[in-house]
């Protein structure tokens, strides 16, 4: 059996799913990640919801990880995914990641939009109607700076 490699934290802000991506992932860790992320995203199922996603590092996929991921992100449309931000300011590899999610978000239905801050990725979530927790979104960034 291999191992994760990557790592992430999960939390549920209001209408959004946000997390901490540390990378490189591969297969193992989209594996356990997407388990944490149902298992928070549940609550939502059945409504329009959201993502903010903040890579840190070097924030790559390795190819069968960067499939898993779109079809993970696929599963979860019909569940209600409609919008994703993806946070890049922590990245060391901002141009390759920014396109491997392209390629992972590409004709899934879902909009997408790269920001350079979580405070952007609010700004343009609560744009298109979601209510996001700005409580929860100030204990996910203090856990992430805890870490």
């Amino acid at each position: 059996m291999r191992y994760a490699h990557g790592e992430f934290i999960v939390t549920r802000c209001g209408d959004a799913v946000v997390t901490q991506a540390y990378g490189p992932w591969n297969k193992e860790c989209v594996k356990s990640f997407a388990n944490e992320y149902r298992f928070n995203a549940e609550a939502l199922f059945g409504k329009e919801w959201c993502n903010i996603v903040c890579v840190t590092g070097e924030s790559l996929l390795i190819p069968d990880a960067e499939l898993q991921l779109r079809e993970r992100t696929a599963a979860m449309h019909p569940l209600g995914l409609t919008h994703i931000a993806v946070v890049l300011s922590d990245s060391t590899a901002k141009a390759t990641t920014k396109a491997q999610l392209k390629r992972t978000y590409k004709g899934l239905n879902v909009e997408f939009t790269f920001v350079e801050l979580i405070e952007n990725a609010v700004e343009w979530l609560v744009g298109h109607g979601f209510n996001i927790d700005l409580e929860s979104i100030s204990l996910h960034v203090a856990k992430v700076a805890s870490k």
